[in-house]
């Protein structure tokens, strides 16, 4: 499976993570299950330079793809820190937002949400998520 599509810019070391790939949709060619940091998680590939294979271990980057009006709450501490809400790619996701760092089952880019929800910054948050675009590298 190649996706060819617009690079990503702005790539540090840092913000790239490991995944394995569990499962292409022989449907939907951007649709993909993968597991990282013992989460599986089901993301929509936004680029990826090179045929993607089914078992193998990849260099990632997840991007939150949120709605206009996201919804985002301030609660208790728990876990699991990601929950499936199906249909769809649709995630509720938990962690601590920690200025532009959103810390859930891994470490996100926060696209934002402490300028817009300044309130919930160095707390404990549920964010819903429209779906998680993956990046390869």
């Amino acid at each position: 499976m190649a996706t060819p599509q617009i690079k990503p810019l702005d790539h540090t070391e840092n913000s790239y993570i490991k995944a394995q790939v569990v499962a292409l949709n022989e449907h939907i060619e951007e649709d993909i299950t993968l597991l990282i940091e013992g989460s599986i998680i089901n993301c929509f590939v936004s680029y990826s330079p090179h045929d993607i294979e089914v078992g193998k271990i990849y260099d990632v980057e997840l991007t939150m793809n949120l709605s206009d009006d996201y919804e985002i709450e301030r609660v208790e501490p728990r876990t699991p820190l990601i929950e499936k809400i199906t249909p769809g790619y649709a995630y509720l996701l938990y962690g601590n937002l920690n200025d532009t760092q959103f810390q859930s089952f891994v470490s996100l880019n926060d696209e934002d949400i402490h300028y817009d929800h300044p309130e919930c910054n160095e707390r404990f948050i549920k964010l819903k998520v429209d779906r998680i675009d993956v990046s390869f590298r």
